[in-house]
């Protein structure tokens, strides 16, 4: 609605400029595309709720979304449906967007078969034509089975800092003539610079325990505060963690990103 005097036409207008203006901000400037889209929403002066009630994307998707965090985001599908509305909303292309996030998040699809390798040795034998056919398609589910299993690994493992539980991952993942994997290791730790603001209240040790993520790329995203003996210390954690680096996890060379890595940073108390 126009107010006389066209106020409310000129702040239409205005909007419309910011928003123009907030798509622009290359998206090479940031670490990831969550990061990107964060950026770009608050760029146009756009709350978390705002994007929600005009996208039909709940709050926590979104938040999800610029934390690149896999545990609170749906099925891969959806996921990446709700990536590319947002995207688009944001005056983006969505495309180049969904790549990244994909890139970012360590998806992938199963591996190609080359189905040529399993054809009969006998066109001529029908009965043998059949054989092989089932052949090709037990060997194409096992290579289906294999990925999924690949990705629900990469979701529940810690690497890099503090290594999770791998007991229960499926035999069939360890034959080095399957699957080869080389963990996560990091090559820059930034350790954290004890705060003066909080001498007075600090213990001999203080320790705060960081979570986060390592994507595709080996940088840090979603860091977030998993416990800590002080919250005085909190920022200062927060802000080494996010500086380090990593080379990536990789799966048959291919990087994979790496979610709720923890770190325990120490803080001792100058003397």
């Amino acid at each position: 609605m126009t107010s006389k005097d066209g106020t409310a036409e000129i702040f239409d207008m205005e909007d419309a400029r910011a928003r123009r203006r907030a798509s622009q901000l290359p998206g090479a400037d940031y670490r990831d595309a969550g990061a990107h889209l964060a950026a770009v929403r608050e760029a146009s002066g756009l709350t978390i709720a705002e994007v929600a009630a005009k996208t039909h994307i709940q709050e926590h998707h979104l938040e999800a979304i610029e934390a690149l965090d896999l545990g609170a985001l749906p099925a891969r599908p959806y996921a990446i449906g709700f990536v590319k509305v947002y995207a688009v909303f944001l005056d983006l292309e969505a495309p180049a967007i969904v790549d990244r996030f994909k890139e970012d998040m360590g998806f992938s699809i199963a591996p190609e078969v080359d189905v040529k390798k399993f054809e009969a040795s006998d066109p001529a034998n029908a009965e043998s034509g059949e054989l092989s056919l089932l052949a090709v398609m037990a060997i194409i589910a096992f290579f289906i089975w294999c990925a999924w299993q690949i990705t629900l690994l990469d979701g529940r493992e810690h690497t890099g800092v503090e290594l999770g539980d791998t007991s229960h991952a499926p035999a069939a993942l360890s034959d080095p003539a399957l699957t080869e994997i080389v963990e996560a290791r990091i090559i820059e730790r930034i350790e954290p610079i004890f705060p003066r603001g909080c001498l007075n209240d600090a213990a001999p040790v203080e320790t705060v325990m960081v979570a986060f993520n390592i994507t595709a790329g080996g940088r840090v995203a979603g860091e977030r505060i998993a416990s800590t003996s002080n919250a005085c210390f909190d920022a200062s954690a927060l802000n080494a963690v996010r500086r380090w680096r990593f080379e990536p996890r990789t799966v048959d060379g291919a990087p994979r990103a790496l979610h709720d890595q923890k770190a325990r940073l120490s803080f001792d108390r100058p003397q």
